[in-house]
């Protein structure tokens, strides 16, 4: 017997208005309790550096330097004085983080390298599926990687300049000759890895002489378990698909069949997530999310966040829990720029209250501002003058950090 459409309708309302709703405040306060920034910043050390990174997972790498990289950015909005010589310690001395791919391009936690086993053989495979970059590496492709890799077995730590480079191989960012193809393909398939920087130039070396024996690979099953406790353990509150994107190491439907099985568990809780204009969006939060969120008090001293933040990398989030429009403009014609290349939004307490247009004069020595933006609605305790001045300062703060 068909069961009745009004019977479903109602039980569905009711079970609606027995879930717990995570507010704009509460989820903002999780996420930024999250993301490290619920704290004054403390000073800057190379056990502090890696404890940010530990809390993080990890911070996104980005090539832009109109102000400084993205990587130390991020940490310097949560460490005073902060410099990039003390996460060059951790990448190329102590060897306690790794470079490869989260939802981008990152520095990693080191004790997290042994999930990546799954990421290498995904990569490899979607690799030699892929006719971009089967093109790029050449006719005789499989040629290709094995003499790369042989020449750095033979000579060691090596560079895309120390290969040759065709002649007809063109200047453009995506025009990759076979070289630099093999040594990007046997990185992301965890055959190399990154030894070191001349620059922002990548320097590769044999993975296990770098980081020592391969890790045994974990099963899925363990994997997605991982994967989604880390993502929701930081976002505090969230979608499946927004936990499964945290650093895409698992699908969707796998994040949401996990979920879903924690909440019958009682490990995790089923919740509505308020998001702008809506109150009834289906979600999942940490249990003791509310005695969580109670207990972040967000600190009050201003943060220049660059777009690759982990507050602000996801958009649709920003404006849903922040009301705070973000677009990144660096691949915005200038012509249609309304802020600016590269617009750092201004956090005090849980509020973007401001934007700043950034860009360093490196022959000068000076970063300038072009313009500061305050967002409709800041409290005139908080005054444009009082805003203004505030940001001036971080931004000069950025500057001597940074030079």
């Amino acid at each position: 017997m068909a069961s009745d459409p009004n019977d479903r309708a109602r039980k569905a309302a009711r079970r609606a208005s027995t879930t717990p709703v995570v507010d704009q405040q509460a989820a903002r306060r999780l996420l930024i309790a999250g993301c490290g920034l619920d704290q004054a910043p403390t000073k800057a050390t190379r056990a502090s550096v890696l404890r940010v990174i530990r809390q993080l997972g990890f911070v996104q790498v980005d090539s832009i330097s109109s102000v400084e990289r993205a990587h130390h950015l991020i940490l310097h909005a949560r460490l005073d004085g902060y410099a990039p010589t003390l996460l060059t310690h951790h990448t190329e001395v102590a060897r306690t983080v790794f470079e490869h791919w989260t939802h981008d391009a990152s520095i990693i936690r080191r004790d997290w390298m042994p999930w990546w086993t799954h990421r290498f053989a995904g990569s490899k495979e979607r690799m030699l599926r892929d006719e971009w970059m089967r093109e790029r590496l050449g006719r005789n492709w499989r040629a290709t990687l094995a003499s790369v890799k042989a020449t750095i077995t033979e000579r060691g730590a090596l560079a895309t300049r120390d290969f040759p480079r065709p002649p007809r191989a063109g200047e453009g960012w995506w025009d990759w000759s076979p070289h630099k193809s093999a040594l990007e393909f046997l990185w992301r398939a965890g055959e190399l890895a990154i030894h070191s920087r001349i620059g922002f130039e990548k320097v590769y070396d044999l993975s296990e002489r770098v980081y020592g024996t391969p890790p045994p690979t974990s099963t899925r099953a363990d994997l997605v378990t991982w994967a989604c406790n880390e993502a929701l353990t930081r976002l505090g509150a969230a979608t499946a698909r927004e936990v499964s994107q945290f650093m895409n190491a698992v699908t969707v439907a796998e994040a949401n069949a996990w979920c879903k099985e924690q909440a019958a568990a009682g490990t995790v809780v089923r919740v509505l997530l308020e998001r702008e204009t809506r109150r009834d969006v289906p979600g999942f939060a940490q249990r003791n999310w509310q005695a969580a969120a109670a207990r972040v008090d967000p600190h009050t001293t201003p943060r220049l966040l660059t777009p690759f933040d982990p507050l602000v990398r996801d958009r649709a989030r920003l404006k849903a829990l922040f009301n705070f429009d973000y677009r990144f403009e660096a691949f915005v014609p200038k012509a249609k720029r309304v802020h600016g290349y590269y617009t750092m939004p201004v956090l005090v307490g849980d509020a973007l209250i401001a934007r700043v247009d950034l860009a360093s004069d490196r022959a000068a020595g000076v970063l300038r501002i072009d313009r500061v933006w305050i967002e409709p609605g800041v409290p005139k305790r908080r005054g444009s003058a009082q805003t203004t001045s505030a940001c001036l300062r971080l931004a000069s703060q950025l500057s001597l950090a940074l030079k």
